[in-house]
């Protein structure tokens, strides 16, 4: 027997209880394969050999010197990306990216040094693939000394971030961790996460640990989780949410739309398509009578248009690869789309029944922006977009279809809000846990007093009087903002609110100082977030969770004195079919699940509520009517 065989075994004789995992341990000359599908949880499903069956279909046990291919073939509608998110820290080749997203391909990295990686879709930050590097000579799967950030950030993988970061990828690619919110499925509202058991972990200095005593021990689980419960006061109309992971019998792709009175608070209607195979819906908005709803299809080409009340099909037109989110022009009710995988926004005519142009988020030679979650200025003359392939923001002049300006970011860029006058907007900045404050024209942003015309809001590691995160202890995790996605300001341009994912609460940002002032808590993989009316004046957040089947109601103000210090969540309601709800095909898996886009209607942002029809002006306020008098 050869030396380095007996070292072997030993080594896996001392550890027996690693044996779970290290059965998969692929030899170098192999190739690890994760293909990109449509699937919830298992983005990227591992096959082959090396694949780890450890609850997550997206992790993989290799040698060092191993290739790992992406492969985004005939499983997925649309074009992906892979790249670096966690790496060991001076690990060779990485990051690993590419220029532009791709499809009908693969692509290969090979991984040299022991430690972990963790990759992601830069288009579909959710999507995620790991693979542990690890040396059989050495007791532990080798997690590394410390991790690298694709933002720069090195922490040991003994510290707090990491473990968290650890814990947030057995949550998103197994969706028998998210959180059921429905006491009918789960009678003792608790929340479990199912960590691999015996897996020992070899971390800083070296030590061995067992992967979930230390979760567990650090973040608890069988957590007691809120259960559904009314605001007191009514919305007005309705709200939308995107439950995107929601499957139904009649289709292979996950998705559906749903809708709550907000005047009773009940889910009224789900529609899923089945006649389309509505993929992945992401986001929405609607027309000028609020007739129609415009959706986006994030896994596909597609934006696809249905009659709000009854849930008919309309119209289902090709805008580009990956559509993200939609918006109309408030002069023209022209239809405006995000080509998330690709470099432009599609702008549609009204009712989407065909393309009239493409405007560009780029110079000629650039590499693709990717754009994800822009916003239009009230008269329907101004758009920013997030960049995510290219960490910038794009301010378009719409009416001529060109280039005002191109703004540097922070890492992965992926939702915008804009100020309803136009003055500034912020970038929630995904990666960097920051919001980027722009000004449109003169300097509008606020630093100590003075006005800037660019200013970086820090949620996660300082900046701001609750922004006080140790990434190594976890001290100030629960104030603070990890990975914000939707960031819209409120319609009397106030105060800016976040969803954040990671660390699963909602940041309140005041306009007039552009600093942090409130976190409140949210649900596993907070994401979604709009402003409806509320009934008798004032404005609801209502915000969703992409990892739960939760939507929460949030009162940013409720003595309506423009002050947003005593925002209070006052109901959260449950996204699953009830008696009463009307639908096109029958849930069969993730019932709820997937909160993503959401749309309160009638519609309430300056420049749109305006022109709403009488029948839905006669529901709001003076002041609900003339947000910014």
């Amino acid at each position: 027997m050869s030396r380095r065989l007996c070292v072997l075994v030993a080594f896996l004789l001392v550890l027996a209880a690693a044996a779970p995992l290290r059965d998969w341990l692929v030899e170098s000359a192999n190739v690890v394969n994760f293909i990109a599908t449509d699937d919830v949880g298992p983005w990227f499903k591992c096959v082959g050999e090396g694949c780890v069956p450890a609850g997550t279909q997206s992790l993989a046990i290799v040698q060092p010197h191993t290739p790992v291919k992406i492969s985004v073939k005939q499983e997925t509608n649309t074009v992906h990306s892979f790249t670096s998110l966690i790496f060991p820290q001076g690990a060779q080749h990485m990051p690993f990216d590419q220029r532009e997203a791709f499809r009908g391909s693969s692509r290969t990295v090979n991984l040299k040094d022991p430690g972990l990686y963790v990759f992601v879709c830069k288009i579909h930050p959710f999507m995620l693939a790991a693979a542990i590097v690890d040396n059989p000579a050495t007791p532990g799967l080798d997690l590394g000394e410390n991790i690298s950030l694709v933002n720069g950030i090195t922490v040991p993988t003994s510290s707090d971030l990491a473990t968290r970061l650890l814990r947030a990828f057995f949550l998103i690619t197994n969706p028998a961790n998210y959180q059921d919110h429905n006491p009918l499925t789960n009678p003792g509202l608790t929340w479990t996460i199912n960590y691999p058991a015996g897996v020992p972990i070899r971390i800083t200095g070296g030590a061995v640990v067992d992967l979930k005593t230390v979760l567990e021990a650090r973040y608890g689980n069988n957590l007691p989780i809120p259960g559904p419960s009314l605001p007191a006061t009514p919305g007005v109309g309705e709200v939308w949410v995107d439950t995107e992971y929601e499957m139904t019998a009649s289709k292979s792709k996950p998705g559906t739309a749903t809708a709550v009175d907000a005047t009773t608070w009940q889910v009224t209607k789900k529609v899923s398509l089945p006649s389309i195979n509505m993929n992945n819906p992401h986001n929405m908005w609607t027309d000028i009578n609020q007739t129609v709803i415009y959706q986006t299809q994030w896994f596909d080409t597609r934006l696809t248009v249905f009659n709000r009340v009854t849930g008919a099909l309309v119209q289902d037109i090709h805008v580009g690869e990956a559509p993200a989110h939609v918006m109309t022009r408030v002069d023209t009710d022209q239809v405006h789309v995000s080509v998330n995988g690709e470099d432009n926004i599609t702008e549609l005519s009204p009712f989407a029944r065909f393309i009239d142009r493409r405007l560009s988020t780029q110079h000629p030679g650039e590499k693709a922006a990717q754009p994800h979650a822009h916003w239009m200025s009230h008269d329907g003359h101004i758009m920013v977009t997030p960049n995510s392939n290219t960490n910038d923001s794009t301010r378009i002049n719409v009416v001529p279809g060109t280039i005002a300006s191109k703004t540097l970011t922070g890492t992965l860029p992926i939702a915008t809000g804009m100020m309803p006058d136009a003055s500034k907007y912020y970038v929630s900045n995904y990666l960097d846990s920051t919001i980027t404050c722009i000004s449109i024209g003169a300097p509008k942003c606020k630093s100590g007093g003075s006005n800037v015309a660019v200013k970086n809001i820090n949620l996660l590691l300082g900046g701001g009087a609750l922004a006080n995160y140790n990434p190594i202890t976890g001290a100030g995790f629960s104030t603070s903002g990890a990975l914000p996605i939707q960031t819209p300001v409120s319609p009397n341009g106030k105060y800016v609110i976040t969803a954040n994912t990671l660390t699963g609460t909602i940041s309140i940002i005041d306009t007039d100082t552009d600093e942090l002032v409130k976190i409140l808590p949210c649900s596993a993989g907070c994401h979604g977030l709009n402003f409806g009316a509320k009934n008798g004046g004032g404005y609801y957040a209502y915000v969703s969770s992409k990892f739960s089947n939760d939507l929460i109601i949030l009162d940013p103000d409720p003595n309506n004195d423009g002050e947003p210090l005593d925002a209070t969540i006052v109901g959260r309601l449950v996204l699953v079919a009830g008696a009463g709800t009307s639908s096109d095909d029958t849930v069969s898996a993730y019932a709820g699940m997937g909160g993503q886009g959401v749309l309160p209607i009638p519609l309430v942002y300056n420049g749109w509520v305006q022109k709403l029809p009488a029948s839905w002006k006669a529901l709001l306020t003076p002041g609900q009517l003339n947000p910014i008098p």
